[in-house]
């Protein structure tokens, strides 16, 4: 079982994102650096998945991560995408100019 972590800045404060790849699935969960307990997102949303990518893709940069999960992640996007095509969400691969 693979774990990447990264935090957000909201307004209650700082969020721990926890992302969890076993098998073909992935979970997540947060939680605020105040609270006890972990908040499990099921299903995970989609600005979720991109931040997951973003971090992935830094990962497989640096060779810490297979190619296959980074296209796994972009599969998943995508349909997420095709399910909400009102929804503007910023990629990850904008900010880096690619």
């Amino acid at each position: 079982m693979k774990k990447h972590e990264w935090r957000e800045r909201t307004e209650e404060g700082p969020r721990l994102f926890i992302a969890s790849h076993h098998g073909a699935e992935w979970t997540l969960r947060s939680k605020l650096k105040s609270d006890e307990d972990w908040n499990h997102h099921d299903p995970i949303e989609l600005e979720h998945w991109v931040a997951l990518r973003d971090i992935l893709w830094r990962k497989y940069q640096r060779k810490r991560v297979p190619f296959s999960q980074i296209e796994q992640i972009d599969k998943t996007i995508d349909a997420l995408r095709e399910e909400l095509p009102g929804r503007v969400v910023e990629e990850a691969t904008e900010e880096t100019g690619e």
